[in-house]
């Protein structure tokens, strides 16, 4: 029985309808070499903005105007900049940007009219506007697959797509959908014999607009309820929360583990060190009673630290912790500190030991450590994170490792 928190992240890869925007700086030499001057023309960078395109296949740029040839380049990757050469100098220059991507399909689109003039630089922005978008489904299994899921379908309308499992995550991923359109989905979650354990059913709307959905998923225990929140900017999220999810403290070895730690910084000495952990279960665990100490019966300071009371960890997700120096850490500690060279450091609730880590550089387990790099644990290594061979230089805070 599927009994725990289960968290499904769905990202609308909507092409960042409203914040995907081309810079385009219009620009022209002013003549003194041999190169471009007002009779050859001037030239245009496209910089280009935040634009994340699945699936992409092309980008193509076309030049514009009653008194000059049309100019029209294209380009089969993305990249910060597009340089047009040779537009004529002159008013009202007309720029069409068009994104193609899954076979061919115009995904974005975008204009704007700017002059062209000597020895002037001319910035303007295009807003590209959504044709498609992309589907992208998460669903949290826990490491360890307690529930054996050992596949998934995604139905919309008439097509299917097949859930892959990477590292505890069941991923579902489309090709381009067209906006504004409205799907009949279906989600079916099966174990090793076909058999469903889990399904539901909702027809939604793929938008660029922000949106709010709800879901029913059905099992043999009872009931799920899906919210599917959606905007232009932020990833879609869908939240399920099945009866028998559980909020609780951590109490089995491997409900957490730590999975980053950073112990040797090169500038500011310990005041930049950090380390991350990570929920392994589907519950919510939380922290308050724990603590994380080189043993479990140091009471120094620079040794040890409690968890902060109201602190969770929500289920397959990291937790951030830093000295007072790192301003984006979910929790900041003041004394704590690291041996650079070796170390044991545990995760203790009450006086259970929920994981326990002995690193070191020089002995027969070497860990990689290296002044000013990060130490990090890939979940797939999870198994065998007390060997230091499953461990890598890097730095990716909240984030799986990529070693």
């Amino acid at each position: 029985m599927f009994r725990h928190f289960c968290v499904l992240f769905l990202v609308a890869c909507t092409l960042w309808t409203a914040v995907a925007m081309l810079f385009l700086v219009a620009c022209s030499n002013n003549g003194d070499s041999g190169g471009n001057n007002e009779r050859d023309g001037g030239s245009a960078e496209l910089v280009l903005g935040r634009l994340q395109v699945p699936l992409f296949d092309s980008i193509s740029i076309f030049v514009s105007a009653e008194d000059m040839e049309n100019i029209q380049i294209s380009a089969n990757s993305i990249s910060d900049n597009i340089k047009v050469d040779g537009i004529p100098l002159g008013e009202n220059r007309k720029f069409e940007v068009k994104v193609y991507a899954d076979k061919g399909k115009l995904v974005l689109k975008g204009e704007a009219n700017t002059d062209i003039a000597a020895n002037q630089n001319t910035k303007i922005h295009i807003s590209l506007t959504a044709l498609y978008g992309f589907l992208r489904l998460e669903i949290p299994l826990g490491l360890a697959n307690s529930e054996n899921i050992h596949s998934g379908t995604l139905t919309l309308d008439s097509l299917r797509f097949q859930m892959q499992i990477e590292n505890g995550k069941g991923i579902f991923n489309t090709g381009a959908l067209p906006l504004n359109q409205t799907f009949n989905m279906r989600i079916e979650l099966k174990g090793q014999n076909d058999n469903i354990l889990f399904f539901g059913a909702k027809e939604i709307k793929l938008s660029s607009i922000q949106q709010t959905e709800t879901m029913q998923l059905k099992s043999t225990i009872g009931t799920a309820i899906l919210e599917l929140e959606a905007s232009s900017i932020e990833p879609l999220q869908i939240l399920a929360v099945l009866p028998k999810a559980r909020s609780r403290p951590p109490e089995n070895y491997g409900d957490l583990f730590f999975t980053e730690f950073f112990a040797a910084p090169t500038s500011g000495g310990s005041h930049f060190e950090y380390m991350e952990i990570y929920n392994a279960t589907l519950d919510t665990l939380e922290l308050f009673g724990c603590r994380i100490a080189r043993d479990r019966t140091t009471i120094a300071k620079t040794y040890r630290f409690n968890m902060p009371e109201n602190l969770i960890l929500p289920p397959m997700e990291f937790l951030f912790l830093g000295r007072d120096s790192i301003k984006n850490a979910d929790f900041n500690y003041q004394d704590f500190t690291f041996d650079n060279n070796k170390q044991s450091l545990g995760f203790f609730c009450n006086n259970l030991v929920i994981d326990s880590l002995y690193y070191s550089n020089n002995e027969d387990n070497p860990f990689p450590m290296k002044s000013g790099s990060a130490t990090q644990l890939p979940l797939s290594n999870f198994k065998n994170r007390d060997r230091g061979s499953s461990w890598c230089l890097g730095s990716s805070p909240k984030q799986d490792a990529e070693c």
